[in-house]
């Protein structure tokens, strides 16, 4: 029952995360003509951190305002693992399907050259720091072109990085009974 109550919430919070995240990208890509990946993922982490706290906070105030650690973790991790992978999937698919076939990998070479920009930029830094041959090894790693499976991956990590977040909230929303006998 309590499982069942958890991937409740965390699908449909999860989900509706996903489909905001793809809608942002696809702004970024189209109307902006911004690689959806990269740096111009930031977005996406904020839009996850917004639907885990709305779905530990709806699955608390539908268990009577009771929620452990353990089940807002547990909400709040499988929204944002459900999200990321929905999305990554979404990105996979569209890299492989839609913008490999017509664009010649757009969105990709979008996301390399902005990664190229980025390391020119810090290159004087970069060069008094560490060397310039450092950098050069930085700026070819820059310059290889990331697959499908590589976004899909990227995006399901990368996004594990709001557990930090997950743990404050499910910390700050947990809510327990107490009976005195």
């Amino acid at each position: 029952m309590l499982k069942n109550k958890i991937l409740k919430y965390s699908i449909t919070y999860g989900a509706i995360a996903a489909a905001v995240c793809i809608i942002i990208a696809l702004i970024q890509y189209y109307g902006l003509d911004k690689s959806p990946f990269g740096r111009y993922k930031i977005p996406a982490f904020g839009i996850n951190i917004i639907f885990v706290i709305v779905a530990v906070w709806v699955y608390r105030a539908n268990n009577l305002g009771v929620l452990t650690f353990t089940e807002g973790f547990s909400v709040g991790f499988m929204t944002n693992l459900i999200a990321a992978l929905i999305t990554g999937i979404v990105y996979f698919i569209f890299i492989q399907l839609i913008d490999k076939p017509y664009g010649n990998n757009h969105a990709i070479m979008l996301w390399v050259q902005e990664n190229i920009k980025g390391i020119e930029k810090i290159k004087e830094t970069h060069v008094k720091n560490f060397g310039l041959q450092e950098y050069e090894i930085l700026l070819q790693q820059a310059k290889e072109v990331p697959t499908a499976l590589y976004v899909f991956l990227d995006e399901v990590v990368k996004k594990q990085l709001v557990i930090v977040a997950i743990t404050i909230i499910s910390i700050i929303f947990r809510r327990h009974t107490f009976t005195i006998s």
